[in-house]
This record gives C-alpha cells, structure tokens and sequence, in this order.
C-alpha cells in the first residue's frame, strides 16, 4: 500500500507539471525576427572537422602526451576539473593584466620622458636664468646635460632623476587635471 505522504507528494509534484505546462503553452511566438544563427547541423558538422583535424594534428605529433593526459582525466577526474578551472580563471585575470599593461606602459614612458624634458627645462631656467625668455632650445640643452651628468653618479643618480622625473609627470597631470 502506498503510503499517504507519497500520495500528497506525487499530487502536487502533478498539479507544479500541470501548471508549468500551461504557462509554457500560454507563451506567444515572438514577432520580431530572431537574429541570425548557425543551423545545428552545420554547427556539429564544424564542430566534428575541426575537432577531428585538431585530434589528428595532436595525435600524431604528441601521442605520449595525449596518453599520459588521458590517464590523468580517468584516475583524478575531479582534481582535473579543479585544476582546470583555476587555470581558466587565471587565464582570463592574467589576459585582463595584460590588456591594462598594453595600454599603461606606454603611458608611463610617456609620462617619464616628457617629464623628463618637463624638468630639464626647469633646471636649464634655473640655471641660466632665463625664465622669461621665448626662446626654450638653451634652457633644455644646459637642464639636459646637468641631468644627464647627475645621471652618472651611481645609484644616487638614478634616485634624482627619478624624482625629477615623477615632478614632471606630477606637473603634466596638473596640467591635464586643469584642462589645458
């Protein structure tokens, strides 16, 4: 005899189906146009060549490989999953880096040698003074070669430069930070 709760639990498992089937059945075709996409057939048929020329290619140049790999997925499946898993975000982290460093570093060089020049101009004035002067050519060239001179003194050289060179930077942002 089949007992009460499993009578209650298999009615309203019947009466949940019965409802979901209507809602489904109440649902209207939509009337725009579906965007285009690939058949299912063709999708397989792309999907089967191109894992099979793949397959191939592997097998025939790594099969030890292919072997030692396989036999891994068999007796670690979970762990492979894991693994599999980490390596896939970490790909996606690592290419996100990569994409931000393609387009910072560039921007450091920038910032450094402009900044760079930025400065030298400032110790060439201050050095020649001649910060009213139109003419900017004398100013860089003396501010470059005392830079460049500090620029030998070991390790002690690479420090001021440094400095000076995050000063320009600083004045470049302020710059752009003031819209001119």
């Amino acid at each position: 005899m089949v007992s009460r709760r499993t009578l209650r639990l298999a009615g309203s498992a019947t009466v949940a189906l019965a409802a979901l089937a209507g809602v489904a059945a109440a649902q209207q075709v939509p009337t725009t146009p579906n965007t285009p996409s690939i058949s299912p057939v063709l999708s397989f048929a792309i999907s089967l060549v191109f894992n099979l020329v793949v397959g191939g290619i592997a097998v025939a140049a790594a099969p030890g490989y292919l072997r030692r790999t396989s036999a891994r997925v068999r007796n670690n499946p979970g762990s492979t999953l894991l693994w599999g898993l980490i390596a896939f975000i970490g790909l996606i982290l690592a290419s996100i880096l990569i994409i931000t460093l393609i387009v910072t570093i560039p921007a450091l060089l920038v910032l450094g040698i402009v900044g760079n020049v930025i400065v030298a101009v400032v110790v060439g004035m201050a050095v020649t003074r001649s910060a009213n002067d139109d003419n900017l050519f004398v100013p860089l060239a003396v501010g470059v070669l005392i830079i460049s001179l500090i620029g030998l003194i070991p390790f002690l050289g690479a420090v001021v430069n440094f400095v000076l060179g995050m000063m320009g930077g600083g004045a470049m942002v302020n710059e752009f930070r003031d819209g001119r």
